[in-house]
């Protein structure tokens, strides 16, 4: 399991703190962290998810309890994280789906 990014008072707790958001485009291992920590202190963020790493993160379930193991599963899940998360297509070829929030 990765270590969450605000934890121990590191520098990068302090960098949430004076965030006003949170941009990842194929930010692979750290996706799931990203939108957690969005959600944990409502900064506005999107992030273009790419790959799934079900064998890093087996342990990852969605709300059913079943494993996260396909790209459409990792959208799912993410979007799970909280209701005001948004899907959008964007207009490039490839793995061009956007996660984002404004928490407003």
């Amino acid at each position: 399991e990765l270590p969450s990014l605000g934890d121990n008072g590191s520098s990068s707790a302090s960098l949430l703190q004076h965030a006003s958001a949170l941009v990842a485009l194929h930010p692979d291992e750290a996706t799931e962290e990203i939108v957690r920590q969005a959600v944990k202190h409502k900064i506005p963020f999107v992030v273009v998810p790419c790959c799934v790493f079900a064998r890093l993160f087996p342990n990852r379930r969605n709300k059913e309890g079943q494993p996260v193991s396909t790209y459409e599963e990792l959208l799912d899940f993410l979007q799970e994280q909280h209701p005001s998360i948004n899907r959008t297509p964007l207009p490039f070829n490839g793995r061009n789906i956007a996660l984002w929030s404004t928490f407003s």
